[in-house]
């Protein structure tokens, strides 16, 4: 860059944002996060159920004709909408389309680098789960770079290490950004967001907040949660606005130019769904946080919509009772939540953030970007409360009655963690000095080390749970699926609550299939749970005991296939009825 100073020429050096020990810094938070992510996808048994899902929608962008399910008889008269193209897979599916589309163009780059140009149907589930894997570990090591840039901007580098290392390392973020979930999309797009909104609030300017709109536009794209960053920004904002610490007309100006950034980016595919979201978890939540009172007395709490997946399997469940109290019902969910963050924290970590914020009290009202990370959490913590009084319904294993159970799971929360290991890092240097002011022990916490020691013990006490296999509790379903793909035919009905045998013998790849009219042979898949209130949040759990429990039936494949069939994890029942009947 050059100006003119005097008539003459004068060079201007640029200014730098980041210098040789910030990049080396990033540079060990790259290995770390690389060494974490590549042992927990070596060590994946199999991936998450929600992971099926997610191959399930990229598979239909790579082939969308062979998205249509066949209409049944009977229902020709009011076929569905015949999928064409991607544009319409994606208008069709429940779930935002980043992550899946970023799986969809991984897998090719998956089937180069394997060449099988083209695979069976069992290897091509496999294929599209790995690329699923693969899409959530580069995610995860870019995270490092907008993580630790939100802790130096605020407090310096090493609150930035230390934020960016404990989202790495911490089980719950380590693990779900390891695995076929959009977790780690999610959070990479939603931390770019973060950042530069935390920046705009501390240099603002229209260009800032425009850019920070644009980023958030693609948070939501991968999820819709990624909009609380414009309620953070707004609120933030308008408080500086109203306080006349900003210029009221450049506040407008500024929040315009977020709207506008967010619009540019989510608005086709608001247009193309025509509404806000298709996720079902999406549709009542605004009404259950603003009259949870209202939405009770209305539709029972919003449970209009029957299960038809099964629900994330680490979370934590209750039942609502139709007679509940609407404080109880605000109440259950708020302790769920706690519970559910505080655990993703690994406990420890949720206690550091709860002295960070402490510790910091003072500086909220002085720093902006502080205060917007606190509002942030604050609407997470609205929404999480929302969506435990949403809940779901399933059908009760005995009296047959629809039950309303609430929930709220670990994945919900890494919002919160992302944030809870900025305030938790901030609270090593001041934690370590009030240690080294005590009388006794205050000796072998003094000096410049202190913190990073503390920060070490976070780790230690961590990466044991965090480098567990992923899933290994549920390998026999791989085996179980791969044993099916070879034997089942097409007019063959398979019943698998799990999905994951259903997925690897390649029956499921494009749609879960309707039970075939008046099939002979039936497949059920069970585990070594023996009552149906182990899995009762399933939908077809009952169905395959009931295979289990007919006479007719008999084992014909067990996992570990080289213990008696009692000791068995998981056993496949095949049934046959003659006629169909």
């Amino acid at each position: 860059m050059v100006s003119v100073v005097g008539g003459r020429m004068e060079a201007i050096a640029p200014s730098r944002s980041l210098f040789t020990p910030d990049y080396l810094r990033i540079a060990a938070l790259v290995v770390i996060s690389a060494t974490v992510h590549l042992w927990l996808i070596g060590h994946t048994s199999v991936t998450a159920r929600d992971g099926i899902g997610f191959g399930r929608y990229a598979i239909n962008l790579a082939t969308p004709q062979d998205a249509n399910r066949p209409v049944a008889a009977g229902k020709a008269e009011n076929p569905p909408k015949r999928i064409e193209t991607a544009i319409d897979v994606i208008g069709s599916q429940e779930q935002h389309p980043g992550y899946p589309v970023a799986v969809w163009l991984t897998a090719k780059f998956v089937r180069r680098a394997e060449g099988v140009p083209e695979p069976d149907a069992a290897h091509h589930a496999v294929q599209f789960l790995l690329a699923a894997q693969i899409v959530s570990a580069i995610a995860a090591l870019l995270l490092v770079v907008p993580t630790y840039l939100i802790g130096r901007m605020l407090f310096g580098r090493f609150v930035g290490f230390a934020s960016a290392l404990l989202l790495q390392v911490l089980p719950v973020p380590a693990r779900v950004t390891s695995d076929a979930l959009s977790e780690g999309v999610y959070l990479l797009t939603v931390a770019v967001a973060v950042m530069l909104a935390v920046r705009a609030v501390r240099r603002p300017g229209v260009g800032g907040f425009l850019l920070c709109g644009l980023t958030v536009g693609m948070s939501y794209l991968v999820r819709p949660e990624g909009l609380m960053v414009i309620g953070a920004v707004g609120l933030t904002a308008g408080w500086l606005g109203l306080t006349r610490r900003w210029p009221r007309d450049l506040t407008v100006g500024r929040l315009a130019a977020l709207a506008v950034g967010v619009a540019l980016v989510a608005g086709p595919y608001v247009l193309l769904i025509g509404k806000l979201t298709n996720k079902p978890t999406g549709d009542g939540m605004i009404p259950s946080l603003t009259d949870p009172r209202g939405q009770m007395l209305k539709d029972g709490f919003g449970f209009h919509r029957p299960v038809t997946v099964g629900a994330p399997v680490f979370a934590d469940y209750w039942e609502i009772p139709g007679n509940a109290r609407p404080v109880w019902v605000v109440e259950r969910a708020a302790f769920g939540m706690m519970k559910e963050v505080g655990k993703a924290l690994h406990y420890v970590g949720a206690g550091l953030a709860i002295l960070g914020a402490i510790f910091l009290r003072r500086r909220i009202t002085a720093e902006p970007g502080l205060a917007l990370l606190l509002v942030l959490g604050g609407l997470n913590l609205l929404v999480l409360i929302g969506l435990g009084m949403k809940g779901y319904v399933i059908k009760d294993v005995h009296s047959g009655n629809d039950m309303h159970i609430g929930y709220i799971s670990e994945r919900h929360t890494v919002l919160l963690v992302m944030i809870g290991c900025v305030f938790a890092s901030a609270a090593l240097e001041p934690l370590a000095a009030a240690l080294a002011s005590l009388p006794l022990v205050g000796r072998f916490w003094a000096g410049r080390l202190a913190p990073a020691g503390l920060l070490l013990t976070v780790v230690a006490v961590a990466l044991p749970a965090t480098l567990k296999p992923l899933h290994d509790h549920r390998e026999g379903h791989k085996h179980a699926g791969q044993w099916l793909a070879s034997r089942i035919h097409d007019q063959d009905c398979l019943i698998d609550p799990f999905e994951w045998a259903q997925w690897y013998s390649g029956r499921g790849l494009h749609y879960v299939p309707d039970d075939p009219p008046a099939a002979v042979v039936t497949y059920a898949v069970v585990d070594n749970k023996e009552h149906a209130e182990d899995h009762a949040r399933l939908p077809r759990m009952v169905d395959a005991l009931n295979v289990k429990e007919d006479g007719r039936s008999t084992v014909v494949y067990h996992w570990p296939e080289d213990v008696p069939v009692a000791s068995a994890k998981v056993r496949i029942y095949k049934l046959v009825r003659p006629g169909g009947k």
